[in-house]
């Protein structure tokens, strides 16, 4: 207690009553969460088993209850801090009985959910095709957040669709129940519904929880507050901390307004501001202050340290996203440079597709890293899917990528199949097998002709492959599967897989540009040989994540690359206002995981779907001082030569006509070949080609759109 500043201490011993924290980042809202927790019990002789806590990870909640423990120095307090759902299941274990569920109930979880709702379609007797499940999915979530009865979602139905989902919304909540399952937004709702349904049952819990805290305020949601407010009706004891300025999952449903009104709904409301910064220098803070006071949806506070000045944050424009990945390496390099270790820096960005040219960089660099929240570019799901097919293309033994292809996307080809072709197989690898006539006239009847269509389609492909760029093969496979519909059945993780699909096209578009030999194999190899590095195991490891991610971290070195528009702010926030002040909430978020040193990186250039974009600087960039941003160049040593604050302002996006960008004489570096001067330009538009001289290795001729070039200057 002893350590806590006047604010921090006014927030652990304010009495009874409605209180409401706003805790910038950084200001030690965990410490005076704890320590609230200890002092009610200490010294307001509080019974732990009538404090109730929310927090918003399992692992913040045992942190949590273990630092209480050690201030207090006692062990197994029985004090319920946990999760929303974890806190909705404790309920619901004892009172369940009184909803018609028992109370040793199932846990669904999103899988389990989509098998049902699965199944209720088929027993429709509707096609799967035009009646994605991700959609259903998505409505009853809503329908269910909203506390909409199946019954009601049906006598609201407007169309056809609604009507549909309302029908299968029914089926779903009759087959979760003869489960005596509930799926995870029912562990809040169910809740909600009990205490509606039962006022008593309400009451209990409400006098047991003589003091209710929820830390993260800022990231609840509708349902959550009712839950909250039936939690603390009765002694009136809610003790809120959150920042609205770090309000950043509106898109899954959180409500800022929780927070904005917070003092308004709850009269007598005792507001408290922790405006002291623990972690930043204050040259950081006063740039991500200048930005957040842009936004009009905020209650206002401003962030300061007593850690000095510190360096300027530091901007920089680029090319395009290749020089970008390029200077982002060597600016990390710098840092190690200065005695920084590599576990002391993370680099952030808007989509995880975004990390593809990051990856490149770090891997030719020979820079170890981590991918935070996400796994390796070439790891994820849907792009070893994609390599499964071009490696099985290339080597027709490869049957680990052949049992990885064969019923992907899903074509009716399953396990008993697959178990037909192995046992017919013996030493044969299985794509030869599969296309022994003797093994096809062993399958099922109904699996033969989709098993020789696989064969054929995989045929098609090797021939492509002999004389076809690996691009355009690449494009052949994505569209002759089906894949882009394959991931689209998942509504929630489509867009981003979508992305690196995209991002893998981009990558080979990049190889096929070097006309001398864009074929396969080479790719091939060339993944494989920059994927060896993947290998490497360090603890010492620069970090990748999203902004979304890197809430609640901090580094002493942040680098936040993509800092154009319609990247950050991201396209489809731009017709909204709220929308728009969250991407400003993400960046500010970003700024304010650093400690000593911020980088921010705008691309002039970047690939997206397959050809070049023109982009203008994020106009988040503009809304920072002047004065409070260090203008640098290559490396940080050298000026780009571009006016920074007249770019900034520009919010066109401006195509950049390639003869702008190529000349004769002009240095350019090659991840392959090395550095390189251009020799001749030829062409125009996307048929414009670049003649480039390569000591050592002669002249290369490249796709002027789509040359993976750094210029050097």
């Amino acid at each position: 207690m002893a350590e806590l500043n006047p604010q921090q201490r006014e927030a652990v011993e304010t009495g009874e009553g409605h209180v409401l924290v706003l805790a910038g980042a950084g200001s030690g809202k965990t410490r005076v969460l704890t320590e609230r927790i200890a002092y009610l019990i200490r010294e307001e002789k509080v019974s732990p088993e009538r404090i109730l806590a929310f927090t918003f990870t399992n692992k913040a909640a045992g942190e949590m209850k273990g630092r209480v423990e050690r201030l207090l120095k006692i062990g197994g307090i029985p004090i319920w801090i946990g999760t929303f759902h974890a806190t909705g299941v404790r309920i619901l274990r004892r009172e369940a009985k009184h909803i018609g569920f028992r109370n040793n109930f199932a846990i669904f979880d999103e899988d389990d959910s989509k098998q049902l709702i699965k199944n209720c379609i088929k027993k429709q007797g509707w096609g799967l095709d035009e009646h994605p499940i991700y959609l259903f999915r998505s409505r009853i979530s809503r329908w269910k957040n909203s506390l909409v009865t199946p019954e009601e979602s049906l006598e609201q139905a407007s169309d056809p669709l609604m009507e549909r989902s309302a029908i299968i919304y029914a089926a779903y909540s009759k087959g979760l129940r003869k489960c005596n399952a509930f799926d995870f937004d029912d562990l809040i709702t169910r809740v909600v519904e009990l205490f509606t349904a039962h006022p008593k049952i309400k009451e209990r819990y409400s006098r047991q929880f003589l003091h209710v805290l929820v830390d993260e305020f800022q990231d609840t949601n509708t349902i959550q507050m009712v839950m909250i407010d039936s939690l603390a009706s009765r002694h009136g004891n809610l003790f809120v901390v959150g920042d609205e300025d770090q309000a950043i999952y509106g898109w899954r449903g959180a409500t800022v307004d929780n927070i904005l009104q917070f003092d308004s709904v709850y009269d007598g409301t005792t507001v408290i501001r922790l405006e002291e910064n623990y972690r930043s220098t204050n040259n950081i803070l006063d740039a991500a202050n200048n930005l957040i006071a842009f936004n009009e949806g905020r209650k206002g506070k401003t962030l300061f340290s007593r850690k000095g000045k510190g360096e300027l944050p530091k901007i920089a424009f680029t090319e395009d996203e290749i020089e970008e990945a390029v200077l982002v390496r060597d600016a990390i390099a710098k840092n190690i440079r200065d005695g920084y270790r590599r576990s002391e820096i993370a680099v952030l960005y808007r989509t995880h597709a975004q990390s593809r040219a990051l990856e490149n960089a770090f891997r030719r660099g020979s820079l170890p890293y981590q991918i935070i929240g996400g796994v390796r570019f070439y790891e994820r799901r849907e792009i070893k899917d994609l390599l499964g097919y071009l490696k099985l293309i290339n080597n027709p033994s490869d049957d680990v990528s052949f049992r990885r292809v064969l019923n992907v996307p899903r074509r009716g080809i399953g396990a008993v199949t697959l178990a037909a072709i192995e046992n017919a197989a013996a030493e044969r690898s299985l794509l030869l097998s599969l296309r022994s006539e003797g093994t096809i006239d062993l399958l099922p009847r109904a699996q033969q002709e989709r098993a020789a269509e696989f064969s054929k389609m995989i045929s098609r492909f090797q021939l492509m492959a002999k004389k076809e760029p690996v691009y355009d093969l690449l494009k052949e496979v994505i569209e002759k599967t089906g894949y882009r519909d394959y991931l689209l059945e998942d509504g929630k993780t489509a867009e981003t897989r979508l992305e690196n699909i995209e991002e893998l096209l981009v990558e080979t578009q990049r190889f096929s540009s070097d006309l001398e030999n864009p074929l396969l194999g080479g790719f091939l190899e060339e993944i494989a040989l920059i994927s060896d590095i993947d290998g490497i195991k360090s603890e010492e490891t620069v970090a990748l994540m999203t902004l979304h991610n890197s809430k609640g971290l901090e580094y002493r070195s942040i680098i936040i690359t993509g800092l154009d528009e319609g990247l950050l702010p991201h396209y489809s926030s731009m017709d909204s206002q709220e929308e728009l002040e969250e991407e400003r909430r993400l960046f500010y978020v970003g700024m304010t995981r650093a400690k000593e040193r911020l980088h921010l990186f705008t691309a002039a250039n970047r690939m997206r779907f397959g050809s070049w974009t023109g982009n203008s600087p994020s106009r988040f960039i503009s809304e920072i001082p002047e004065r409070l941003l260090d203008k640098i160049g290559r490396a940080g040593i050298a000026d780009l030569g571009t006016d920074l604050f007249s770019d900034a302002g520009n919010r066109e996006a401006v195509s950049v006509p390639s003869k702008n960008r190529f000349r004769a004489g002009m240095v350019v570096e090659h991840p392959t070949y090395g550095v390189g001067t251009i020799k001749k330009v030829e062409g125009s538009g996307n048929e414009m080609k670049v003649s480039v001289t390569f000591p050592g290795k002669g002249v290369k001729k490249f796709l002027a759109n789509y040359a993976p070039f750094t210029f050097r200057r």
